[in-house]
C-alpha cells in the first residue's frame, strides 16, 4: 500500500509538470536549418526593395501600395493603405505550397492593439495582412502562419525546408490563383525585422511568408527569430502574339524613325532591312529609352520593319513594312 502511494504521487507529478509546460508552450519542435540566412542586423542592411532615392518614391508610392513606417509599429494610424491596386489582385482564401505539403485556409487578418500583424486563432489556418498589398497585384503581398502549436506542427511548421526555386500558391474563392517562385529565406531577431522591407513598398509582385523560427524563449512566450520567405509572381510567359510591335515606322532621308510601344513589358526594338523586299537582316537593336530611330545612309536603297522585344527575348510580329523595295 506504501508503494502504490508513492506511485500514485509520481504520476500526479509528472502530470502537473506536463501541464505547466504545455502552458507555458516549452514543447517546440527543433530541427535543422535548410536554406535559411540569418540576418543580425537586419535595420541596417540594405535591401534593393526598399533602397529607393526620396525624389522617387512619391511617385512609387503613389496610392498604389502599402507603406509601413520604419520605426517598426503598424498601428493603424501609421499605415498608408492601398488606394487602388495596379491590377486586379484577389482576395486569398487558400494557400499550397507542394514542396512542404502544405494546403491551408487563408483568412484575413490585420494589426493587433500592440503594433503587430494579427494572426490566425487555428494554427492549422494561415493569415493573409488585409490592409497590404493583394496577391497578384504591384507590391509586398503577406502572409503569416503559426510554426507550433501546443499541439503539435502548425501550417507553416516546415516553411524553413523550402528552397529557391519552390512554388507557392495563393487562390480566392472563385478558383482563381496566382502562383509565386521562391527566392531566398532570411531569418531576423524577432526584435530586429526589416518591416518595411517585408511590408512596405515594391515595384514588384511579391508575396512575403512569415511564422516563427529558433529558441524558443519563455521568457518572452514565443520564438526568439521570425523567418521571412521571399517570393515573386511567376508570370506567364508572353506569346509571340500577345506583344504590340511598333507603328508609323517611317524612312526620313537617311533615318527610320518609329513610335514607341508604351507597355511596361517593353526591353527593346530591332531594325531590320532588305533591298529585295523578302529577304530582311537584322541592321541594329536599339534600347527602350533610346530614340526610337535608326540611321542609314544608304536609307533610300533598302526597304525596313521593326520589331517589339520583351523582357524575356520574345519578339513581336513585324511592323508595317516601309521603304522602296
Amino acid at each position: 500500500m506504501k508503494l502504490d502511494w508513492k506511485m500514485y504521487f509520481t504520476i500526479l507529478g509528472l502530470t502537473a509538470l506536463v501541464m505547466v509546460a504545455y502552458e507555458f508552450n516549452a514543447f517546440t519542435f527543433w530541427k535543422d536549418d535548410s536554406e535559411v540566412v540569418r540576418i543580425e542586423n537586419a535595420t541596417q542592411a540594405s535591401y534593393q526593395e526598399t533602397d529607393v532615392p526620396e525624389d522617387q518614391k512619391e511617385e512609387i508610392l503613389d496610392g498604389e501600395f502599402t507603406v509601413i513606417n520604419k520605426n517598426g509599429n503598424m498601428r493603424s494610424a501609421d499605415v498608408v493603405k492601398n488606394q487602388k491596386q495596379e491590377e486586379t489582385g484577389i482576395t486569398p482564401a487558400t494557400i499550397s505550397i507542394p514542396a512542404i505539403d502544405v494546403e491551408a485556409a487563408v483568412e484575413s487578418v490585420g494589426i493587433l492593439d500592440n503594433g503587430q500583424m494579427g494572426v490566425p486563432e487555428d494554427p492549422q489556418k494561415a493569415g493573409w495582412f488585409e490592409p497590404g498589398t493583394e496577391p497578384g497585384s504591384t507590391g509586398n503581398s503577406v502572409i503569416a502562419g503559426h510554426v507550433d502549436s501546443r499541439t503539435g506542427p502548425a501550417v507553416f511548421y516546415d516553411l524553413d525546408q523550402l528552397e529557391k526555386g519552390d512554388e507557392i500558391t495563393v487562390s480566392d474563392e472563385n478558383g482563381e490563383e496566382k502562383t509565386y517562385v521562391v527566392e531566398k529565406l532570411e531569418s531576423y531577431p524577432m526584435d530586429d525585422s526589416p518591416i518595411e522591407t517585408i511590408f512596405g513598398s515594391s515595384d514588384e509582385k511579391r508575396l512575403n511568408l512569415i511564422t516563427c523560427t529558433g529558441e524558443f524563449l519563455s521568457s518572452i512566450g514565443g520564438h526568439a527569430d521570425r523567418l521571412v520567405v521571399y517570393s515573386k509572381l511567376k508570370e506567364p510567359t508572353q506569346k509571340q502574339e500577345d506583344i504590340q510591335p511598333p507603328s508609323n515606322v517611317q524612312i526620313q532621308g537617311t533615318m527610320i524613325t518609329w513610335h514607341a510601344v508604351r507597355e511596361d513589358y517593353v526591353a527593346g526594338y530591332r531594325v531590320y532591312r532588305s533591298q529585295d523586299g523578302e529577304t530582311f537582316e537584322k541592321v541594329a537593336s536599339i534600347s527602350k529609352h533610346e530614340r526610337k530611330s535608326y540611321t542609314d545612309s544608304e536609307a533610300s536603297d533598302y526597304s525596313y520593319y521593326v520589331t517589339t522585344v520583351n523582357e524575356e527575348g520574345t519578339e513581336s510580329m513585324p511592323s508595317d513594312p516601309t521603304g522602296t523595295k
